[in-house]
């Protein structure tokens, strides 16, 4: 298992791929809502098992959030998620960034809980599904 640091223009394929099976096929989330202007200017990352199929994606914009965190399903519960969130937490403690943040959907709040990310609790309507913000002091 393995994380690449990337950016959009060289990692375009893979990253649609993860985000199109995750969010738009599996969550049936609006391909409007799932592309945006931040793709361009983010670091994105991409992780691989054994193969050159990408497993999972996530992306940290330069303000700190980190977002578009997906795992294709057959990898899910092996610890590429956490990879890839250490990972972007990692990089915006080297862009010297002190407080990273997210929106979690609200069904894995207890994942990001358990990567010390808090939240006020207050839920909210993104891209047609309830999400919490939550965040982090690295």
């Amino acid at each position: 298992m393995k994380v690449l640091t990337s950016d959009w223009n060289s990692s375009t394929d893979q990253l649609t791929f993860v985000r199109k099976q995750v969010f738009i096929i599996e969550q049936g989330i609006d391909p409007k809502d799932e592309w945006d202007e931040h793709d361009k200017e983010a670091v994105h990352f991409v992780s691989f098992g054994t193969t050159a199929v990408p497993t999972g994606t996530c992306r940290l914009t330069e303000d700190g959030q980190i977002g578009r965190l997906a795992v294709l399903p057959a990898y899910r519960h092996q610890g590429y998620g956490e990879m890839l969130l250490n990972r972007a937490v990692k990089v915006a403690r080297e862009m010297s960034i002190r407080t990273v943040f997210l929106h979690a959907q609200v069904d894995v709040q207890t994942f990001y809980e358990k990567q010390n990310f808090h939240t006020d609790g207050k839920v909210f309507l993104e891209a047609g599904k309830m999400h919490i913000r939550m965040i982090r002091e690295i």
